[in-house]
């Protein structure tokens, strides 16, 4: 009984420090995750700066077409 208790302590130390030793898997999707959110939130931005500047041109183009048909 003594030995498969010591077995069993024994094999834990071990893999206790394997686990210290090998790489997180989390941390590297956490971070691809991460990035992967700036990147959207990006596009997002030049988007909607994309769509505000077409709707300012658009309104703008309707606007003077406006003054060109009243004169």
């Amino acid at each position: 009984m003594i030995y498969a208790i010591a077995s069993v302590i024994t094999i834990a130390v071990v893999l206790l420090i394997l686990s210290l030793f090998m790489s997180d898997r989390f941390d590297d999707v956490e971070s691809q995750v991460e990035q992967l959110s700036i990147t959207t939130m990006q596009d997002t931005h030049q988007l909607k700066k994309k769509v505000k500047n077409l709707e300012e041109e658009l309104l703008s183009d309707h606007s003077s077409n406006d003054s060109v048909h009243k004169g």
